[in-house]
């Protein structure tokens, strides 16, 4: 996590992230430990490459706060890199959010990435 300049507002981005064969059915995007001393509203953006299997195996995404699941999304992502999905929620004080890639064996090799921006409240 980085703190913008002025300190009210924070960012991480994951990068464009590949898997391979041997990819876990879960990868790891983006984990903040604790997100700080104040509650923050966050906005995630989600996008992932065109579909290579053409069996219909497709990525997905899981928000997970405090450990516990909040956000799970899977199923036609073919214009998601065009137009990436986002969500926005709170996030109170202190806590430990991640986001997740879920995998496919039909597509591990999919590009992927999601981008981060918390507001202090």
């Amino acid at each position: 996590m980085i703190l913008l300049s002025g300190g009210d507002k924070y960012y991480q981005n994951s990068g464009v992230v590949i898997g391979d064969v041997t990819s876990p059915a879960t990868i790891s995007l983006i984990t903040i430990p604790n997100t700080g001393l104040r509650d923050s509203f966050v906005i995630i953006q989600y996008s992932c490459g065109n579909i290579i299997s053409s069996g219909g195996d497709q990525l997905g995404i899981s928000v997970k706060l405090n450990d516990v699941e909040i956000i799970n999304a899977q199923g036609d992502l073919r214009e998601r890199e065009i137009n990436p999905e986002t969500w926005n929620l709170f996030v109170p004080r202190q806590s430990k959010l991640e986001i997740i890639s879920l995998n496919t064996s039909g597509n591990n090799t999919q590009k992927r990435s999601v981008n981060l921006l918390g507001y202090y409240l």
